[in-house]
């Protein structure tokens, strides 16, 4: 994928046209659909204004013509946001996040044909939301000593930001 994949990716991702891409950045809706289409590319001042209307960095709309290896530059616009919410948790939330990572990361490469279903999750509106997970499904998501473990992490006591 190129960059004017990753720019077409970015903009549908936001539910944008190419009109309305091409207002936000200052050019005409034929001058995105040709970076779209790699047929010319955006200008550096023009670049900064996509950044900015995409709400991406360099780094994603990049990632495929820079020389890093395949299995490490191949990071999705919901991965991006994933790791903009990891970076703003605080280091309880970050550390429920490693341990359950880690496990999952285990027990997907133990090669465990039964993959369990994607709970419904929705987040509050508050400033550290919790998951609220559909309870009936739960039981089905983790083995017991896995919700054992988080469950024990969970009730840690917890230092309050000042």
């Amino acid at each position: 994928m190129g960059i004017g994949k990753r720019i077409k990716e970015a903009r549908e991702n936001l539910g944008l046209t190419q009109s309305e891409l091409a207002a936000l950045v200052g050019v005409t809706g034929s001058a995105i659909t040709n970076y779209e289409k790699e047929t010319s590319h955006p200008k550096e001042s023009v670049m900064y204004k996509l950044f900015n209307a995409l709400k991406v960095d360099a780094n994603y709309l990049f990632q495929d013509v820079t020389d890093i290896s395949e299995n490490t530059n191949n990071v999705t616009i919901s991965e991006f946001k994933r790791i903009k919410k990891y970076r703003q948790l605080d280091s309880h939330g970050k550390l429920i996040i490693d341990l359950l990572l880690e496990e999952e990361y285990r027990r997907c490469t133990e090669n465990i044909s039964m993959k369990p279903p994607v709970p419904d999750i929705s987040y509050e509106d508050t400033e550290c939301p919790a998951p609220i997970i559909e309870k009936e499904k739960t039981d089905l998501l983790f083995p017991q000593k896995d919700l054992a473990a988080i469950k024990k992490v969970l009730e840690q006591p917890r230092i309050k930001k000042a």
